[in-house]
């Protein structure tokens, strides 16, 4: 999962960075995404944040889904623990070498059912 959040937090660094160009439209802002969204007022639009009092947080948090430390069934995440182990396999390090193991587990899974 860790993987994955790294992918999504890259894709919104490369977003944020880029630059929306102006358009023949005036009331279509343009300029880098973060900068518009932390300083709305550079570019004659509105703050549109609405605060939240502590109590309707506290009971989203209550009803929340955390992501567990185990990212599938148990027995799944231990056998893959020990086929890695068994096979000399390290953990990925980008998606694409996550994908590989993916596939190599699942074959070795699937070889032994």
């Amino acid at each position: 999962m860790g993987i994955i959040q790294n992918e999504l937090d890259d894709t919104t660094r490369v977003w944020d960075s880029h630059v929306i160009r102006p358009s023949k439209n005036d009331r279509v802002p343009s300029g880098r995404p973060r900068v518009m969204y932390m300083f709305p007022e550079l570019h004659r639009t509105d703050d549109c944040i609405s605060p939240v009092e502590r109590a309707d947080l506290q009971l989203c948090q209550r009803s929340c889904t955390f992501r567990p430390t185990v990212p599938c069934d148990t027995d799944i995440y231990n056998i893959c623990n020990f086929l890695m182990v068994e096979s000399q396999l390290d953990f990925p390090t980008d998606a694409y070498q996550a994908l590989d193991l993916y596939l190599h587990l699942r074959n070795e899974i699937r070889s032994t059912l």
